[in-house]
């Protein structure tokens, strides 16, 4: 289902920003920081994807010669509810948060674009087309057009056209897009807001030291940072000039270079990359299989597929089945959806009474089905055991349970 990936998703961005970025937001490796900064965003979108089985030991399979129970039906008209669950109006809450997120994006885009449609435009040496408008506005470039007012294209050409050339060439803009779209998909989560600032100051970081580096002053470089340093983010891909980052700029082209030994801290991403694999990857435990779930226990204990007194459910069979009926739930998820089939759960009565190691051998086609059907056999009381000999053994059952919606 979609909510849990996007929690899951959520938490591992979290996690690996928590974990990783005070520890680098003040080394010098600006190229080396975007990475990572970049990385922990894809990777925060990876890592819940990741599937893995468990228990891969021998195993036995308990389907074949199981004893069958009859047939439960469970209706989906009879299941309907007038209200909406909590994970129903989650999922509404954040379905109107990622549009209301996606069409402002197009809209900040769209007028921009429209604004900028109605400008003077040159080409630079480079290639790029520079966008003068009659307005004051403070620089910036959106994929390869610079933005910019007449009177700093008159004063300032020289600092602005170098900066915002810098970012063009360092594709600036396709981080920018992973961003949005990451904000768009999280935009609940506070973490993807942090991550985004972040990356946007280590653009700037790293603008500023190819500026340098082609023998611009520094002093007046960051005098024209100062003044320039002002209006507002126009739109969400352009890299622009502003003050919210200027101190640590400014900060940062003072800064003596870190040392190349400081570069190791980054390997701290494979340890909490596979901490946050170990913790929010999808495994699936044997028990979800057709198989035994825990060989270790098939080993030394013998389950049985019938013996001379066979278990009982407390009130019989008839019981039983209507303690299922009674408790099983068409998934609200499943009736919308239209999705019906046969699921078949395999489960052990063991010595004691208590039914465990229940599993699907039969896929109703659907998760959603699967899993309500392993619940409610999940929560069967404890039955009268079987015995062989007189002695208390482990017997196997499987139970169909259809979902049918008329």
């Amino acid at each position: 289902m979609i909510l849990p990936y996007i929690i899951k998703s959520a938490l591992t961005l979290a996690l690996l920003y928590t974990c990783i970025m005070p520890l680098l937001e003040k080394e010098t490796f600006h190229r080396l920081n975007r990475i990572i900064v970049l990385g922990c965003l894809l990777l925060s979108f990876i890592i819940p994807l990741i599937h893995f089985t468990g228990g891969t030991n021998q195993t036995i399979d308990m389907v074949r010669q199981a004893v069958q129970l009859p047939e439960i039906l469970i209706d989906g008209n009879a299941n309907k509810q007038s209200v909406w669950s909590l994970t129903d109006i989650l999922i509404c809450i954040y379905t109107l948060g990622g549009v209301a997120m996606l069409s402002l994006t197009a809209i900040q885009t769209m007028s921009l674009m429209l604004r900028l449609r109605r400008c003077e435009h040159i080409t630079d040496n480079k290639g790029n087309v520079i966008v003068l408008t009659d307005y004051a506005t403070s620089p910036f470039c959106l994929f390869h057009y610079i933005v910019m007012s007449h009177d700093d294209y008159a004063n300032n050409r020289c600092f602005v056209l170098t900066h915002e050339q810098e970012h063009i060439r360092l594709r600036h803009y396709i981080d920018l897009i992973i961003l949005q779209f990451a904000t768009i998909i999280q935009w609940f989560n506070p973490f993807v807001w942090l991550i985004g600032k972040n990356l946007k100051a280590i653009h700037e970081f790293e603008v500023d030291e190819a500026v340098l580096n082609k023998g611009i002053d520094a002093t007046q470089y960051q005098k024209f940072l100062v003044v320039k340093a002002v209006g507002n983010r126009l739109q969400p891909f352009a890299n622009n000039l502003n003050k919210e980052s200027l101190k640590r700029r400014i900060i940062m082209m003072n800064q003596k270079r870190s040392n190349r030994w400081m570069m190791l801290k980054a390997l701290l991403v494979i340890p909490v990359a596979t901490l946050a694999v170990s913790v929010f990857a999808n495994g699936t435990n044997a028990s979800e299989t057709p198989k035994e779930p825990h060989p270790q226990k098939t080993t030394q204990t013998k389950i049985h597929d019938a013996v001379e007194e066979m278990p009982e459910f407390n009130g019989g069979q008839l019981a039983m089945m209507e303690f299922l009926m009674n408790n099983m739930k068409y998934p609200q998820a499943a009736v919308k959806a239209k999705q019906q089939g046969k699921a078949i759960v395999g489960f052990v009565v063991r010595k004691d009474g208590t039914v465990s190691d229940v599993h699907i051998t039969k896929s109703a086609g659907h998760a959603v089905l699967d899993e309500e059907a392993i619940r409610v056999v999940k929560a069967m009381p404890a039955w009268k055991p079987g015995k062989q000999k007189g002695e208390p053994v482990n017997v196997k059952y499987s139970v169909p349970i259809t979902f049918k919606l008329k």
